[in-house]
């Protein structure tokens, strides 16, 4: 009865030790997730804001190159300038790293360049009310440019944490990844921790150094979770041969021999989960006192960013609505190669603006998803039966928060209306390019004609050369050098009528040509004014709602999370 329920106990203990390993084995998977999402996360992020850039530096290009009155009956745009508030509040996890973050909740001011075009201000507590009126499509853009950068440097904060720019984790011996290779080398676990330790003092508490430093604890973790395994087998199996042996009593069996090798066995498993309890303990301490913050840290200026950039995008609808006067009857001007480049440099300019937001959002919803699977496994009891601590599970709680508003909150909207003015944007490249192809057509029946022009001259002046001096010549000469004479310049006038003839028909091929160019110049004008007017408000419109929607869901989110402790 003994024997059996001996083995019941270690089979239990087998089972645990393979469940343990099982869970370090997609803890290590997942931390390594986390640190490849967070390092796209800084990259879409780095490329969003700097697409924002790109729209801005496009439209105004563009816009310079149509000359588009706004008609003078249009509404001025009320833009709403509002004192700087004091930055966010930090939650009292976060008070003792006091993140610099900028109160994205600000509305966006009036530019310079609008603010000079200011016909009339109201002010109402302590918010300024300023009207501005746009004159062309060029001061249109002008103002949008100006919050397209503003809400590109609103993204500053989130950059900074994401550590977009940073280019240390390159690699060698100085970087994680050195450090975990020279681990894999040592066989030493006093010198692997230490030299994490020097690491984790060298480089500072920073969010990419803080995952990576976590990486490398999980997969020393994982490797000392599985050598126990094997070590409580090898375990298993000696106390399995000493009980044996004490139940049957076999003769010719050195019983103190293998209670020696059962006594090694044990001190080599307990070694074995005193460095797995180490590695475990590490970890956690990470997580609770630097990696709470961080996350909490993010999640925070996140919110703040799309807080600021619903305000700037609205700003942006209501500069775009003076679009709706813009008027492309007074403006016959023909697109020129400039022009017809800074269409195709807008329109790949929005299409990159769409893939950036799409990135940014997939990267942002893996890398909470990775962080949030991580977190889950790390609550599960240790190999010794010690529970997760409360900061984790309300970390835990937090970051799932942060997925379920991540995940509740779409950008497909935005991402049609892009696309819709990305379209109007090719079609009036077409359009431009028909319009060029009719200029160039004009361009060769106008050399034709000269052409032709040319060479009628030319014959009517040789055959002005040679019919006078025949005709001097017909009274002394015989009538057959008459007739021969006379069939000359009846030649000679055939040539000349035909060249008219031709000239005649080339002109009118100048002037068809001339009418289609005209109608061309009308079409892209027509083309211009449509695709601004209907699809350019519309895509402010739709990036002020996914701002707001975020910035709401993620501020719920924040505010549930200030009372982790």
């Amino acid at each position: 009865m003994g024997m059996a329920w001996s083995r019941q106990q270690g089979d239990a203990a087998r089972a645990a030790a393979r469940e343990h390993t099982r869970r370090c084995r997609e803890r290590r998977r997942l931390m390594r997730e986390a640190v490849r999402a967070r390092r796209q996360l800084a990259a879409s992020h780095a490329g969003y804001l700097a697409s924002l850039g790109l729209v801005a530096s496009a439209l105004t290009h563009f816009a310079l190159g149509e000359p588009l009155p706004v008609s003078d009956h249009t509404p001025p745009a009320v833009l709403v300038h509002r004192p700087a508030p004091a930055p966010s509040t930090p939650p009292p996890l976060l008070r003792s790293i006091q993140p610099a973050q900028q109160d994205g909740a600000a509305a966006a001011e009036a530019p310079p360049a609008a603010a000079a075009r200011t016909e009339g201000g109201v002010v109402g507590g302590e918010d300024l009310r300023v009207a501005v009126r746009h004159r062309s499509l060029a001061e249109v853009a002008a103002g949008l440019e100006e919050y397209f950068l503003r809400a590109s440097a609103a993204g500053d904060p989130v950059s900074k944490l994401l550590e977009a720019s940073n280019a240390e984790y390159s690699g060698g011996r100085s970087s994680f990844f050195g450090v975990l290779c020279c681990m894999s080398s040592s066989s030493s676990p006093s010198v692997s921790h230490d030299r994490i330790d020097s690491m984790h003092d060298r480089i500072g508490k920073r969010h990419s150094s803080t995952l990576q430093q976590l990486m490398v604890w999980e997969k020393k973790l994982y490797k000392e979770v599985k050598a126990r395994e094997r070590l409580q087998i090898h375990h298993d199996k000696k106390l399995a041969a000493l009980r044996d042996q004490e139940y049957s009593r076999k003769v010719n069996v050195d019983i103190q021999k293998l209670k020696g090798a059962w006594d090694r066995a044990r001190a080599q498993l307990a070694t074995a989960s005193e460095a797995a309890h180490a590695g475990s303990a590490a970890i956690s301490e990470l997580r609770d006192t630097h990696l709470a913050r961080q996350v909490l840290g993010l999640c925070h200026a996140t919110r703040d960013m799309w807080k600021a950039m619903r305000q700037h995008h609205e700003a942006q609808g209501l500069i775009a609505q003076q679009l709706r006067g813009l008027s492309g009857r007074t403006s016959m001007d023909a697109t020129t190669e400039i022009q017809h480049g800074a269409t195709r440099a807008l329109e790949a300019a929005m299409s990159a603006w769409c893939a950036a937001l799409s990135h940014l959002a997939k990267h942002q919803r893996d890398y909470v998803a990775a962080l949030h699977g991580w977190l889950k496994l790390t609550l599960a009891p240790s190999a010794d039966g010690a529970p997760a601590s409360p900061v984790a599970a309300e970390l835990a709680a937090f970051v799932d928060r942060w997925r379920q508003a991540l995940d509740g909150v779409h950008c497909a909207e935005v991402l049609k209306s892009i696309k819709n003015f990305a379209g109007a944007t090719h079609a009036l490249y077409a359009h431009q390019g028909d319009e060029l192809r009719a200029a160039r057509r004009v361009a060769q029946c106008t050399r034709e004609l000269d052409r032709k022009s040319r060479m009628l001259r030319q014959v009517e002046k040789s055959h002005y050369d040679s019919y006078a001096p025949a005709g001097l010549a017909l009274w002394n000469r015989g009538r057959h050098w008459m007739e021969h004479d006379m069939r000359q310049v009846h030649h000679a006038h055939n040539e000349v009528v035909q060249r008219k003839e031709e000239i005649d028909a080339c002109r009118r091929k100048l002037e068809g040509e001339m009418k289609r160019h005209a109608m061309a110049i009308d079409a892209t004008r027509s083309s211009a004014v449509a695709g601004v007017q209907r699809t350019l408000p519309a895509v402010f419109q739709a990036m002020a709602t996914f701002s707001a929607a975020l910035a709401t869901a993620l501020d719920a989110v924040c505010r549930h999370g200030s009372y982790v402790q």
